[in-house]
């Protein structure tokens, strides 16, 4: 008895790939988007970190309050 082999054919048409390429395009691009914020999340902390263990003369002599350290970390820089 011999074995009887069925062949299955893919098709693929350009709009597919397509389609698939910019599903990807949008994944790697969404990813970068995340790791831009966590990393700016990041260097906002450190400067809040920064800020708020300073006295308070030091942050006067850079022309903040306490109230000010806040917006500072979040702009980059003293307000």
């Amino acid at each position: 008895m011999g074995t009887a082999m069925t062949t299955i054919a893919l098709s693929r048409t350009a709009s597919d790939t397509s389609k698939a390429s910019g599903i990807v395009t949008a994944l790697v691009a969404s990813f970068s988007e995340f790791c831009a914020g966590a990393r700016e999340g990041q260097e906002i902390e450190a400067r809040y970190r920064t800020y708020s263990r300073m006295s308070g003369p030091d942050l006067a002599t850079r022309g903040m309050t306490r109230s000010d350290i806040y917006r500072a970390a979040l702009v980059g820089r003293p307000v």
